[in-house]
Formats: C-alpha cells, structure tokens, sequence
C-alpha cells in the first residue's frame, strides 16, 4: 500500500530529468516537463512536437531552447540540452523538440473611457 503524498507537497514541478507529460497550465496544450543538465537542472517545458533541421533552425532563431529527446525501449525518457557541440556533430539520432510556446493570446484591453464628471451647477 503507497502512502499519498502530504497535501502541502508541490508535485506539478518535476523532481529529476525523466520526462513527465502534462497540459500547459495558461494554454491547455501538451507539453513534456523534466529537469534539464547535470550541474544545475532547469525546469523545462518543450512541445512534444518533433522537428525537423529546418525547423530547428527556425526555433533557434525565434531564441527558443532544443533538446534532444532520448527514447529507449529499456530507460524512461529524457531531455538532453542541444548545445553548440551536439549541433555542430550533425543529425541526431534521436528526436529533437523546442521550448514550449504558449498560444494562448491574453484577452483584448477595455477601452477606458473617463466618465463624465457630475455637474451641480
């Protein structure tokens, strides 16, 4: 019998680098979450749509993040960092995905108008 966690523990942010897939919580969309490099791991949010090179290329210059993600039939998922080096080595054998991009615009400002002030004479 597991135990269920205490209430006041924060489970929606991941506690180590195998990918867990969950809904962006502003717009709703899937995206795989992980912890991202060995000395100091970032909180990573990527679509879990596959690139291509040319598409890669396109996220690069947008200044979004690539990452390789490493299925194997024997390991869980995971979220490699694509830096200069592993780009530099030529196609990855593996998939490669991009920071996550909200799609979700945020709802249109009211125009303000100034109300008419009240005249006593």
């Amino acid at each position: 019998m597991t135990k269920k966690p205490p209430p006041w523990l924060d489970l929606s942010a991941p506690l180590s680098d195998k990918v867990r897939s969950q809904l962006c919580p502003r717009c709703r969309q899937p995206i795989l979450r992980a912890l991202v490099g060995h000395v100091a791991a970032l909180d990573t949010r990527a679509d879990p749509k596959p690139l291509t090179p040319v598409e890669e290329l396109i996220a690069r210059l947008q200044g979004r993040w690539t990452y390789c993600l490493r299925i194997h039939p024997a390991l869980p998922p995971r979220l490699l960092n694509r830096g200069p080096e592993h780009i530099r080595a030529g196609n990855c054998r593996h998939l490669v995905v991009a920071d996550h991009h909200c799609t979700r615009t945020p709802a249109p400002a009211e125009p303000h108008t100034a109300p008419e002030p009240d005249r006593l004479f």
